[in-house]
C-alpha cells in the first residue's frame, strides 16, 4: 500500500514540476508600447530610404528595448535591433528593414 502512495506522489510531482517548466518558457506578456513606435519610424524612413532617420529611430528603439526586464524573447529583440542599427550605419537599410520587422514580430509574441 505505501508503495502505490510513493509513486502517485512522485507522479504528482513530476507533473507539477513539467508544468512549471513550460510555463517559466513562455512569453512574458511584456508591454512593449513604448518601443514599437520607434520601430514603425525606423520602417517608414527606411522605406524612403533614409538612413540617418533610420539609424536613429533603430537605436532609440534599441534604447527601448534594454531598458526592459530581461528575458530570453527581450533578448533576442535587442539582438535584432542592435543588427538593424549595424546594418543602417552601413548603408544596407533593406537588410536592416528586416531585422527591425523580426524584432516587432517578437515584440507580437511577446506583449501577447
Amino acid at each position: 500500500m505505501k508503495f502505490k502512495t510513493a509513486i502517485r506522489l512522485l507522479l504528482v510531482s513530476l507533473l507539477a514540476s513539467a508544468s512549471a517548466v513550460h510555463a517559466a518558457g513562455g512569453p512574458m506578456n511584456e508591454d512593449l508600447s513604448a518601443i514599437a513606435p520607434y520601430a514603425q519610424k525606423a520602417l517608414d524612413a527606411g522605406k524612403q530610404g533614409d538612413s540617418a532617420a533610420f539609424v536613429k529611430a533603430s537605436q532609440d528603439a534599441l534604447i527601448q528595448a534594454q531598458s526592459k526586464p530581461f528575458s530570453a524573447a527581450t533578448q533576442r529583440m535587442v539582438r535584432q535591433l542592435k543588427s538593424a542599427v549595424t546594418l543602417g550605419k552601413e548603408g544596407k537599410v533593406d537588410e536592416g528593414m528586416k531585422a527591425v520587422e523580426e524584432a516587432m514580430t517578437d515584440m507580437k509574441k511577446i506583449g501577447g
